[in-house]
């Protein structure tokens, strides 16, 4: 099974949406069993994209797949939250120079956490775009309900506290993604694209406020200090939270 495109970003997937992306992957190996059975398949599922994640993309592009004389299909599968610019450049650099018949899925809360270079060499999808386009069939349900309307919530009642309860907030946060594991990040990059979401649609709404370039640079600066990994995420919260206006009735 060919495509016509080497490397696909999708948005916002659930659970059940890997599974289906799994089985498509299938499909291109053209085998009938899980792709992790395959050497032709890299699975690479972590919170922030490392350096030695970018190491091992890069040596899989390189190497000719098994089996079929080494001309059948390779595939990638890159589960991540966020991406440090030394990892981004180097999966740039794999994306820039794809060996042949190796394909890339790439998915994340927001392609907007990755590097204009990287978004330009990819076609970009949400989850319900992605299954049509290949017409696949699959749950995604998951990513419409309560847990994205909790952090709506959560994000407007931010949006409309004062400082000092967006200190409360911003507190309980880091100390939330902390006790989900080792530098669990994925419900604070939700946080911040819901954010710039609402701000965004405020633009519409009767309150007819644009987002403004110094908010929108706040945005995109602790989005990128979460990729890297090295600050602390309740200081970053806190600054975010001096920098935001105080917005009510939203």
């Amino acid at each position: 099974m060919k495509l016509n495109h080497h490397a696909y970003i999708i948005e916002k997937v659930s659970d059940d949406g890997i599974s289906t992306i799994l089985n498509f992957i299938s499909k291109i190996l053209e085998i009938d069993k899980d792709p992790h059975s395959s050497p032709n398949f890299l699975h690479i599922k972590s919170n922030q994209l490392s350096v030695d994640d970018a190491g091992k993309l890069v040596a899989f592009n390189s190497q000719k797949s098994f089996g079929q004389n080494g001309g059948g299909n390779k595939v990638a599968l890159i589960e991540i939250n966020g991406a440090g610019h030394q990892a981004q450049n180097a999966l740039l650099k794999t994306l820039e120079e794809p060996f042949p018949n190796t394909y890339f899925f790439i998915t994340i809360s927001s392609v907007s956490l990755l590097l204009p270079t990287i978004k330009s060499r990819v076609e970009t999808y949400g989850l319900a775009e992605f299954l049509a386009k290949f017409n696949l069939t699959g749950d995604i349900s998951k990513t419409e309900t309560d847990e994205e309307s909790v952090s709506n919530k959560i994000v407007k009642h931010f949006l409309g506290a004062g400082l000092a309860e967006r200190m409360e907030i911003a507190k309980k946060m880091a100390e939330d993604a902390g006790k989900e594991g080792e530098d669990d990040s994925s419900k604070l990059f939700q946080f911040l694209h819901d954010l710039e979401i609402v701000l965004k649609n405020l633009e519409k709404s009767k309150l007819n406020r644009h987002l403004s370039k110094d908010e929108l640079a706040t945005l995109i600066n602790v989005r990128e200090y979460f990729a890297d990994g090295g600050a602390s995420k309740k200081m970053l919260l806190e600054y975010l939270a001096l920098k935001m206006p105080i917005l009510k009735n939203l």
